[in-house]
């Protein structure tokens, strides 16, 4: 991964990518305006050097002296820009010339007429040979702008190592004027980087000038005061949320004790009036039932039910409570031996009630509290061989899948059914769908069932249809190391 450009860097970069340009667009307009201001001179000079010239040899044409043309030639060798000359006479025959040590005379042109201007690399100019304003001939010179394309490699040489020193220059200055503005900036990434560091938002940043990064500077502080209040005022509210928690967390166990003592004064001081009602109601039946006629004995009979029925409310009432505060310690528990332990506590009541209650097995290992667990399958059976039809033999079954990394248990019967309006009502605590005087019960069964699933982490529900019985189900953990084989869901 390459490594990210400082911000000095950065400016020092564009400084120079800035300066380098500016440079070098300046030297190329000054090459080429320099090349263009020499061709330009080069070519008005030769023009005038080729006028004058012309009328100097013109008596030599007119009197056709070679000789005294020869001499006028040969006294503008001292121009190095000369490459040839000539004179051709009127019909376009060469008079005389003079060609520079190197020059052939081939390159000269065949006759005296031509375009004057540059061509290519050379110039060229046709001057007339006027006396009394007629031609007499015409003058030629060439120019092979040598001298030219030397001063232009000079001038190029130079700008090369003009701008090379510019460009160091630039460097030079770029990193000490530089520092200006990064230094400001390095600054305040300092300081952002302590206060991200150690959270301490006490720190400032040095405003030095009122500039934009003055402004950067201030406007930073600024935020880091909004923050510092912020925090002030978080740990402040977090100081008082601990102090409400401790609080209520001594008024939560204050309150555990008292329903501690509550729950033990249902279970010893209530219990105790309601079997010596039931015991003095048996006694009273037995002694005086005869003398107490008919509707006595209905009386005291419907005294007794009554006892039995707050005696069993009260029951339902401490297991639930003891469902909700009891410590759940989760482990491994065997659904094979926990299943067969319930059916064997059941047995009087399914035999009473001559249910058939068929397990599939093999069951597998799950993750729960086993004492809460078997409460949860109890109250499941209990309910799947009570809520039937008059005149049906209650039949259920339990059996246990896999479902994403859950084991399902379902407790299937032949049941009465639920109406789907009512499938999420009756686990809460004190539902009831029929009277007690159809099918007895406190109503908190399966309150019990939810709130053991709730505590040890799974869930319940019911999948019914009126008519046509009910499967409820429980999902526990299954343990990371797997379980015995069981169907998949």
């Amino acid at each position: 991964m390459a490594r990210p450009q400082t911000f000095r860097s950065k400016i020092t970069r564009v400084v120079m990518a800035t300066t380098g340009s500016a440079l070098l667009v300046a030297t190329v307009a000054l090459l080429i305006d320099e090349y263009v201001s020499h061709r330009a001179d080069t070519a008005q000079r030769l023009q005038v050097m080729a006028r004058v010239t012309a009328t100097q040899i013109s008596a030599a044409v007119v009197f056709k002296d070679s000789r005294a043309a020869e001499e006028i030639l040969t006294s503008l060798r001292a121009d190095p820009d000369l490459a040839a000359v000539a004179i051709y006479a009127l019909d376009g025959t060469e008079f005389v010339h003079y060609l520079r040590p190197g020059t052939r005379p081939v390159e000269l042109p065949a006759t005296g007429r031509g375009r004057s201007g540059f061509h290519g690399g050379i110039f060229e100019h046709f001057e007339p040979i006027i006396v009394d304003q007629r031609s007499v001939g015409t003058f030629y010179l060439r120019s092979d702008l040598d001298r030219l394309r030397i001063r232009m490699a000079m001038n190029t040489t130079i700008a090369v190592f003009a701008l090379a020193g510019a460009m160091g220059l630039a460097v030079f200055m770029a990193s000490r004027l530089v520092s200006l503005v990064t230094q400001p900036i390095l600054r305040l990434e300092q300081v952002a980087n302590k206060v991200t560091g150690e959270r301490d938002y006490a720190v400032r940043a040095t405003q030095e000038s009122d500039d934009e990064v003055g402004r950067l500077v201030h406007a930073f502080n600024e935020m880091l005061a909004q923050i510092q209040l912020r925090d002030d005022a978080l740990r402040k509210a977090q100081a008082d949320l601990e102090e409400r928690v401790q609080a209520r967390t001594v008024a939560l166990q204050t309150a555990l004790r008292e329903m501690e003592s509550f729950t033990y004064t249902i279970s010893h001081d209530l219990r105790a009036p309601l079997r010596a009602l039931a015991g003095f109601s048996r006694m009273l039946l037995e002694d005086y039932g005869a003398a107490l006629g008919a509707t006595g004995n209905d009386y005291i009979a419907k005294i007794s039910a009554a006892a039995k029925k707050m005696d069993a409310l009260i029951l339902d009432l401490l297991d639930y409570s003891r469902v909700t505060r009891q410590e759940v310690k989760i482990e491994r528990v065997d659904l094979n031996q926990l299943v067969g332990d319930v059916l064997r506590q059941m047995d009087p009541e399914i035999r009473e009630r001559q249910a058939e209650v068929a397990v599939d097995r093999p069951l597998p290992i799950v993750l729960g509290h086993a004492l809460t667990l078997s409460q949860t399958i109890t109250n499941l059976l209990s309910n799947a061989i009570k809520f039937v039809a008059p005149g049906v033999k209650p039949r259920a079954r339990v059996r246990a899948m896999h479902k994403e990394g859950v084991v399902r248990v379902e407790v299937e019967d032949n049941g009465i059914g639920i109406e789907p309006e009512y499938q999420d009502r009756i686990f809460r605590i004190f539902e009831r769908l029929h009277p007690v005087e159809t099918y007895p019960g406190t109503g908190i069964g399966l309150a019990i069932v939810r709130k053991a699933m709730e505590r040890m982490g799974g869930r319940s529900g019911v999948e019914s249809e009126p008519g046509h019985g009910s499967r409820f189900w429980i999902e526990i953990p299954m343990p990371a190391d797997g379980a015995p084989p069981a169907p998949a869901a």
